[in-house]
């Protein structure tokens, strides 16, 4: 199983919302900006990351079961 290209798109999403986000609110800075923060935009960016942080976990995991899945000419 492959991550690399799953992992690039939601990477590059995030990277995109988060210059997104940060254009907008320095011109955005009312109570709605600060509740939708804490309540949409920091729990999205940090379950993005997490879920990042999982795919690179799971990579390392699966090539090392290939590894040692594979049957050797020893």
């Amino acid at each position: 199983m492959k991550f690399g290209a799953s992992r690039s798109q939601l990477y590059d999403a995030q990277k995109t919302a988060r210059a997104h986000w940060d254009h907008v609110s320095e011109t955005w800075s009312d109570d709605s900006r600060l509740n939708h923060e804490e309540k949409i935009w920091l729990p999205w960016d940090e379950g993005a990351s997490k879920v990042l942080r999982a795919v690179d976990q799971l990579a390392v995991l699966f090539v090392q079961i290939r590894q040692e899945c594979e049957f050797g000419d020893d």
